[in-house]
């Protein structure tokens, strides 16, 4: 198992590295962080099943990789299903994967209920407070986007406020990260235009 566990996350770092729809800083600064943090929380929650927590880092963005920003969530957890199903991964094990890709967003798809969906979510939102991840985001959106700088920082700070107390989903996680957290409140609060 482990060997095409590796082939299917080579495919997928392949399909990253070669995307034209993801920002140059996507794959080693998102998606390698994602798994650091992911493997590093495998290692405080052992009962992980470590195969699947690094097969959902890799689906999860997939959607974006593939241009579907909207929608990447479902996207990545279709992907997965069919590409696992195919490659002859039991039942209980894709579903894992899909169900963990499909909620890492804890959004309108809802949160995860496996340990391995919270490992996933909860990398996900950690690896924000990272390479600069929110001020990515905020000039990301500056040019996509007519609203106003204001609009847009209070966008920031409800996404910012999200991945706190929505996706990071161990409580002794969420304390660690608080001083962070704070400390980007206050950087993109006194950001001025």
């Amino acid at each position: 198992m482990q060997n095409k566990v590796q082939q299917i996350k080579s495919s997928l770092e392949n399909h990253v590295k070669s995307s034209k729809h993801c920002d140059l800083w996507f794959y080693e600064e998102h998606i390698l962080v994602v798994e650091k943090l992911a493997l590093d929380l495998c290692e405080l929650y052992p009962k992980a099943n470590r195969d699947a927590v690094i097969l959902s880092v890799w689906f999860h963005d997939i959607g974006r990789a593939h241009g579907h920003d909207v929608g990447h969530d479902l996207y990545g957890s279709n992907y997965a299903k069919k590409t696992l199903t195919e490659n002859g991964f039991g039942k209980d094990f894709v579903n894992l994967i899909v169900e963990s890709c499909k909620t890492h967003s804890c959004d309108e798809n809802g949160k995860p209920n496996s340990l391995e969906g919270k490992i996933l979510a909860t990398a996900d939102a950690l690896s924000h407070y990272h390479n600069g991840f929110y001020l990515r985001i905020l000039y990301s959106w500056s040019r996509k986007s007519k609203n106003d700088y204001h609009q847009l920082k209070t966008k920031l700070f409800k996404k910012m406020k999200r991945d706190l107390n929505d996706k990071i989903l161990f409580d002794e996680v969420r304390e660690k990260i608080i001083p962070m957290y704070e400390a980007w409140q206050k950087i993109v609060g006194e950001i001025k235009l």
